[in-house]
């Protein structure tokens, strides 16, 4: 976890909180323990808690009968739900960035999938999922549209918990990095609607590696 050092201190537990979300590292209906937590932070509990009430107050997190506050389960039919939505808009996304890659973008992208690589050898799941995010956002964030940039990072909140199962799939490992590359290639010889297509495919390999592992729906 990132340390916190500026102020205000519940502010960033807040950010902190929501990225470990869309990354990966807080697993659905795994209890968020308020001393763990500010430990690796590098600050003391009260911030951490002023943070986590505010994300259950907002809905973002939930909070058991047994006061224990978790991120909220995710189903096989939510996600199926979802899927189609992040694939037109994250596919939008791609779209529209392309015309803002400059040289210097080509060259720290391609350094990212080469790390991105490297997890996928050593079986490092937690730095890919960071990694993978990262990418994932250098791209977004280059659409020029920051009222779509925020609906994405929304559905990222929602589905990025899940993420961390997969790597628990061999096939989606051996292959976590193809249409990261194919997204790049494209970019770069300007195929706008080729980009988009293959950012779509990425987010659809990655639901069949983890939908199968989800309870169907929230009566299963």
């Amino acid at each position: 976890m990132t340390r916190i050092q500026r102020e205000p201190l519940s502010d960033q537990a807040y950010e902190q909180i929501l990225k470990g979300m869309a990354d990966g590292t807080f697993a659905p209906m795994q209890p968020l323990v308020i001393r763990n937590i500010a430990d690796g932070f590098g600050i003391s509990a009260t911030p951490i808690r002023e943070a986590l009430q505010r994300l259950v107050a907002e809905r973002i997190l939930v909070q058991l009968p047994n006061r224990s506050i978790v991120v909220p389960q995710m189903t096989a039919e939510r996600f199926g739900h979802l899927l189609p939505i992040r694939v037109a808009l994250e596919g939008m996304a791609t779209e529209l960035a392309m015309p803002h890659f400059t040289e210097d973008d080509f060259t720290e992208v391609e350094a990212l999938l080469n790390r991105i690589a490297d997890t996928t050898r050593t079986f490092d799941a937690r730095l890919y999922l960071k990694l993978n995010r990262e990418f994932h956002f250098f791209i977004y964030q280059r659409c020029g549209n920051p009222e779509l940039l925020q609906v994405i990072e929304g559905f990222w909140l929602k589905v990025g918990p899940v993420f961390n199962g997969l790597f628990d799939t061999d096939h989606y490992r051996e292959h976590a990095n193809d249409e990261h590359r194919n997204v790049m290639v494209a970019i770069r010889r300007g195929d706008a609607v080729g980009a988009g297509r293959a950012m779509a495919q990425d987010l659809i390999m990655a639901a069949e590696a983890l939908m199968p592992r989800m309870p169907q729906s929230s009566g299963s």
